[in-house]
């Protein structure tokens, strides 16, 4: 009788140790004030994710979480990803976490008129998105780099640009909410769908006037950083149509500025003489592509443009337009804005 009461005695003394082991660490816990970062892989193993937890410091025992999760099932459905966890939290409270899948962070980013993709990689890697995945995804047109080809697959417009045709001109600017560890692709989806809205049937109607909607675009960007307002980019879309129309040169400081990076509202000398196939000062036509994302203003204006006879146009340093039929008129506008 004594030894079953012996073993009876011992049996409880061990369940009342286990309990006291067991029970605080797997159901109230004592988080710390800060975290620690671990990632869970998608082939980990409930052992696997109780040892991580334990060599990082969350957890004092591997083995009390593995048996946490035997009586447990929330501990068996762990999502693979990153997590930032308190050392000290209970076994139910991790396997809670990471059950729900990793925290996801919605950002806001806004995108202006006239910016380029250059502006639009910089604003990216501010939210830790490498260069290299934004090129590969939106390529570059300046050294025919194309974009990641299975955009095409979602988007219509998308499959007849030339090949070695970046993203440039068809990231729609706006201000758009975006999982953050869906860029760069979440945001350029979103901005495609929006530039795909804003510009139906624009291909059709470019079309009928003998133009493709690449070459709208392109010209809508120009429009977009010479114009200041409605109808200065419409009378400024039309200019450059009429010298299209004839073999003239554009001429367009913009495009000069797109291959230099400066913004010189009057380029020097040396920066005319820039080779570049976007430098519309020593080519004929437009240039390969857009030079920056136009708005939907000088989109507008591109592919409905105002009707006019000029060739010529400039602005004073107060922002004032003047335009010219032919280049004695423009001379004289020169003199009239600048003195010279």
């Amino acid at each position: 009788m004594r030894k079953f009461l012996f073993l009876i005695g011992v049996l409880l003394l061990i369940a009342g140790i286990f309990t006291a082991w067991f029970f605080p660490s797997a159901y109230i816990g004592a988080p710390a004030e800060f975290t620690l970062k671990i990632t869970i892989e998608k082939d980990n193993s409930i052992s696997d994710i109780a040892l991580l937890l334990n060599q990082k410091g969350i957890i004092t025992s591997a083995y009390g979480y593995q048996l946490f999760a035997l009586f447990n099932d929330t501990a068996k459905r762990a999502i693979p990803g990153e997590y930032e966890l308190s050392p000290g939290s209970s076994y139910k409270q991790i396997a809670r976490q990471i059950s729900q899948g990793p925290k996801r962070d919605e950002i806001t980013l806004r995108f202006i008129e006239g910016q380029t993709l250059d502006d639009w990689q910089s604003k990216l890697i501010l939210e830790g998105v490498s260069a290299t995945s934004v090129s590969d995804l939106v390529g570059d047109t300046r050294i025919k780099k194309s974009f990641a080809k299975g955009l095409e697959d979602q988007f219509e417009f998308l499959k007849d640009l030339p090949e070695g045709t970046s993203l440039e001109g068809y990231l729609f600017p706006n201000t758009y909410r975006v999982w953050k560890d869906q860029l760069p692709l979440g945001i350029a989806l979103k901005q495609l769908s929006e530039f795909e809205n804003k510009t139906e049937g624009f291909a059709e109607t470019a079309a009928a006037q003998g133009r493709t909607l690449h070459e709208v675009i392109t010209l809508a960007s120009i429009v977009e950083k010479e114009g200041r307002n409605p109808e200065e980019r419409r009378n400024i879309a039309r200019i450059f149509l009429n010298r299209l129309k004839i073999g003239m040169r554009l001429q367009s400081d913009a495009t000069v500025n797109y291959v230099t990076g400066a913004n010189n509202p009057r380029p020097t000398l040396d920066d005319l003489e820039t080779v570049s196939a976007y430098n519309t000062y020593r080519n004929e036509g437009l240039p390969p592509g857009p030079i920056c994302n136009p708005g939907k203003e000088a989109l507008d204006a591109a592919l409905n443009p105002a009707d006019n006879n000029y060739y010529f146009y400039l602005h004073d340093e107060e922002g004032n337009i003047y335009y010219a039929r032919n280049a004695e008129e423009h001379k004289l506008n020169r003199w009239k804005a600048y003195g010279e």
